[in-house]
């Protein structure tokens, strides 16, 4: 039998297609495709441009010929900033083209907040403060509650951030009635980064490549071996993260 295939559609400035193979399950192939850039500054226009541009329909139908178990759609800014109403609007469409289910890195980070039970979380951002908070929002409406949002104030050169950095935020943003940490931006490297902050916080580590990369695992069905995979999402009750972000 060959490997499950997840398509992945990713923004045009997105650097970091690596990250991604490596958080998944052995068995799976992810086949990226790339909405068109139209901008390099991550702020609230132009992450609502990745769902108003008419691009995301094109990149899901071009995924279709391969039949993916699952898609993800790999934004957390643009998947967040419209609430889960936005959220589950940009699956339907990608469903609606494509045929098959779909996700979102702000979907997947939902989910995987509900799998490993945490019921309050702290959050890191890179984005600039009026995109960051509205992660918090998004997560608050989704039932989490958010114990602190701390932005970085990027607007570019995200993916360049090291890994000791985003160890250096993720434990300056934790407080100690979070239950666990969300780090956000699929344009940040944190495979690294979540061995270290889990054992030094305690705490689960939820980043946004992991938790894309594991609830389309999920959607699909994929099995992986216990033990598998980096952070404890990956030994999250499964079932109870087949729920969406929002029906």
């Amino acid at each position: 039998m060959g490997d499950t295939r997840i398509g992945i559609i990713y923004p045009g400035d997105g650097a970091l297609d690596r990250e991604f193979w490596d958080f998944a399950p052995p068995g799976v192939s992810l086949h990226f495709t790339r909405q068109p850039l139209c901008s390099a500054h991550v702020g609230l226009e132009s992450m609502s441009g990745l769902v108003d541009d008419g691009t995301l329909e094109p990149c899901a139908d071009s995924l279709k010929i391969i039949a993916p178990a699952a898609i993800g759609f790999a934004c957390t800014s643009a998947s967040f900033i419209r609430g889960l109403a936005g959220e589950a609007a940009i699956r339907r469409q990608i469903t609606e083209v494509s045929g098959s289910p779909a996700t979102t890195t702000s979907g997947g980070i939902l989910a995987g907040c509900r799998a490993l039970g945490l019921k309050q979380v702290a959050v890191a951002a890179p984005y600039v403060e009026e995109v960051s908070v509205r992660l918090g929002s998004f997560l608050e409406e989704g039932g989490i509650g958010v114990s602190q949002v701390r932005h970085m104030g990027l607007e570019e050169g995200i993916a360049e951030v090291s890994a000791e950095e985003v160890v250096r935020v993720g434990m300056e943003t934790d407080t100690p009635d979070a239950e666990g940490l969300v780090i956000s931006c699929t344009n940040l490297a944190t495979l690294e980064a979540i061995p270290i902050l889990e054992e030094r916080l305690g705490k689960p580590v939820v980043s946004a490549n992991q938790a894309t990369v594991w609830h389309s695992c999920v959607l699909a069905s994929v099995p992986w071996a216990e033990g598998f995979g980096v952070g404890r999402l990956w030994r999250a009750n499964r079932p109870a993260a087949v729920v969406a972000a929002a029906e």
